[in-house]
């Protein structure tokens, strides 16, 4: 499974111009929600935070644990909602690559 840092690093968008990657990114971002694996994502993403938590209590640093936790489960969630996108940027860009054709 491919990891994806950046929108650069999405293959749909790496072709495009920054402004327009980001503005494609931007429109189609609230599409992800409509998918319960990214909803599941997203309370992964906060029961990592809490349970970091709970571990940074034990080791006497909360805030720490709560950073380190949330950071795991930020990233979980970001690559989670890249995959629930990426179908809508494929028929973003079929459908630009067919209104971009000559009649």
């Amino acid at each position: 499974m491919p990891i994806y840092w950046t929108n650069n690093s999405i293959p749909e968008l790496a072709e495009l111009p920054i402004e327009e990657r980001n503005a494609v990114w931007r429109s189609h971002y609230n599409l992800a929600f409509r998918h319960w694996q990214t909803w599941l994502g997203l309370l992964i993403c906060g029961l990592c935070a809490v349970a970091g938590g709970f571990l940074g209590v034990a080791i006497g640093s909360k805030y720490l644990g709560l950073a380190i936790g949330g950071g795991i489960g930020g990233f979980i969630f970001g690559q989670v909602l890249i995959s629930q996108i990426r179908p809508y940027l494929r028929q973003y860009l079929a459908e630009k690559h067919k209104r971009e054709q000559p009649s």
